[in-house]
Order: structure tokens, then sequence, then C-alpha cells
């Protein structure tokens, strides 16, 4: 069982590197297809029967056909000319490196210190009644809090994506339709 989940932790994790540093957006996303079937597989290895099937069906599932579709629905060849690497991008890789080291550390050492009872192998972990038990028990309260946050969140998307739209419709209706960029003018955006 340590081997199959080591072997789908390793598939996870290199197609996740893959996932970033793939110049083809589609390549890109079947990898992110197959950073979810890694997950999903490691679930079910872990007896959370039910988090493997929320992991296939709503992240492999939906969420990759709305990120393929919002592929689909962007201009790829355009966005692939502007500058994708600025100053702060070195910056960026920095404080991720630093991010992920700091994750690491505080993961083995509060793995250290894990006790886990004496019965804890026989309950399962992703049954609906267990991961029920545990939402409405001991985290209900930061799982409230999480629920607003989203629920926030996605509110003021709506909100500034309703924004910028009328703002376009008022700026086209005000100036008439765009003019037409040269091949000369394109270049000098890159």
């Amino acid at each position: 069982m340590y081997f199959f989940f080591v072997l789908f932790a390793l598939v996870g994790l290199i197609s996740a590197v893959m996932v970033v540093t793939r110049r083809n957006i589609m390549h890109a996303a079947l990898f992110l297809l197959l950073t979810f079937a890694a997950v999903g597989a490691m679930y079910v290895l872990l007896r959370a029967e039910m988090l493997a099937a929320v992991q296939v069906l709503i992240y492999a599932g939906a969420v990759m056909v709305l990120f393929l579709f919002a592929i689909l629905l962007v201009n790829m060849p355009q966005a692939m000319r502007l500058r994708q690497w600025n100053r702060q991008s070195s910056l960026a890789v920095v404080l991720a490196g630093l991010t992920g080291l700091w994750m690491i550390i505080a993961t083995s050492l509060g793995f250290s210190k894990l006790a886990l009872p004496a019965d804890a192998a026989t309950q399962p972990l992703g049954t609906p009644r267990a991961i029920g038990q545990a939402l409405f028990t001991d985290f209900v309260l930061p799982f409230e809090i999480a629920s607003i946050i989203l629920l926030a969140a996605m509110v003021g998307a709506i909100f500034l994506a309703r924004e910028t739209a009328q703002e376009e419709a008022r700026g086209e209706s005000l100036q008439g339709p765009a003019p037409q960029q040269t091949p000369q003018q394109e270049r000098q955006l890159v």
C-alpha cells in the first residue's frame, strides 16, 4: 500500500510542477487533471472514499470543465504575446520558495507531535457520517467562517465583474468602436 501511495504522490507532485511550467495552456490543464486524479487515488488509499468521490466529481469533473471553458474563451494568441515576466517575478519566486520551506518545516514539526487514538486504525476517515460529525461538532465555527468568506468573495467578484462590464459599455458608447492596431503597434506591446 505504501508503494502505491508513494507512486500516486510522485505522480501528483510531478504533474503539479508540470502545470506551472508548461507554456501550452491546454497541456497545463491536462496535467492539472492528472494531479486531481492522483490526489483522488491517494484519498482512496487513505480509506477516505467520500473525499475521493468529491475530488473526482467536483474538481476533476466540474472545475476542469470550467477551466477548459475559460481557456477557450480567452484570446490566447494575444495573451501569449504579452510580457509574462517582470521585476516582481524574482521576488515572487523567492517568497514562494520560503513559504514552501516554512510549510515543510511546520508540517514535519506538527506531525512529530501527532498522537492518534488507539482505535484510529479501525475508524473510517472519509465516510459521510465521519465527515458530518467532525464538521458539525468540532469544526463548526471554522466551517461557517470559511463559508462566509467564500460567499463574500463570490459576491465581491460578481460585483467587480458587473462594474467592469458597465464601465466598458459606457466607454464604448462614448468612444465608438476601437481602432485596429497595425502589426508594428502589436509588436511594441511585447
